[in-house]
């Protein structure tokens, strides 16, 4: 018996190392008056008094329980493990996460005012750490709030992003949010708002697949930052446009954020 002993405490140990908390919310925007599901990991045990957050956004057709599922399944590790926060709203389907003058859908006010405002209030957070990233839709989405909210975001991380959907856009939803093809459709693509971070602090982290479709897109985005002068961490690696792909990268890019938080980068 007293041989077996160590060994059960190293399963318990293990088992414990590894545990996290998921919440379902349901959380009312006052601007779509409607209420978001959004699921949120937490380490079930820290020693942080306020810890660190990352809004995790997915991509198109998406939805928080398939990202814990299929798309990054190691955040349930990882939470516990960076002693972090993760927050995944439900982008529902289609939003692009931007705010809609056609339909009511203002995802981008949902994420960057209410959903933060909301999380911060209910969780320890730490506002001086704070993350968006996301893959695809998802990852437009993150480098598009998150240049335009960079008094909330410190830092960005962008998957195989959909940088500039006005050629595609038809097919993926984007016509019933901002009309007709048009040039309005220009200032709500995450290229348009590149500029704007010319002059912020966040760090900026952007990985694509070589055999994605949206590589060129990824490709003139890595120039524009360099033609800009903003610095930031641009990835090419082997993949494609799946799951297979952005459960690798966002490891990596949550290990570049957690080394950030940490004051390692």
């Amino acid at each position: 018996m007293r041989k077996l002993l160590p060994i059960l405490v190293t399963i318990l140990i293990n088992n414990y190392s590894f545990s996290q908390k998921v919440d379902t919310l349901n959380i009312f925007s006052f601007s779509m008056q409607k209420h978001i599901k959004t699921l949120v990991i937490s380490p079930s045990h820290t020693l942080k008094k306020e810890i660190p957050s990352v809004y995790i956004l997915h991509g198109y057709s998406g939805n928080p329980e398939r990202t814990i599922k299929e798309d990054i399944p190691s955040l349930l590790r990882l939470s516990q493990e960076m002693e972090t926060l993760f927050i995944l709203p439900d982008g529902n389907y289609d939003s692009w996460y931007i705010d809609s003058k056609r339909i009511n859908s203002k995802y981008e006010t949902f994420i960057a005012v209410e959903l933060v405002n909301y999380i911060d209030k209910k969780y320890s957070t730490d506002s001086s750490k704070t993350a968006i990233m996301g893959w695809s839709m998802g990852g437009h989405g993150a480098l598009y709030i998150g240049a335009r909210h960079q008094n909330v975001f410190n830092i960005i991380g962008s998957i195989s992003g959909a940088i500039d959907f006005t050629s595609y856009g038809k097919d993926y939803g984007v016509e019933k949010l901002l009309g007709e093809k048009n040039k309005l459709w220009l200032n709500y693509t995450a290229d348009s708002q590149i500029s704007q971070l010319k002059k912020s602090k966040q760090k900026i982290l952007i990985s694509c697949g070589i055999d994605d479709n949206f590589i060129k897109q990824n490709r003139d985005l890595h120039q524009k930052l360099i033609a800009l002068n903003i610095p930031h961490i641009y990835e090419e690696r082997s993949g494609e446009h799946n799951a297979a792909y952005w459960s690798k990268v966002a490891n990596t890019q949550l290990f570049h954020i957690n080394n950030y938080f940490n004051g390692k980068e």
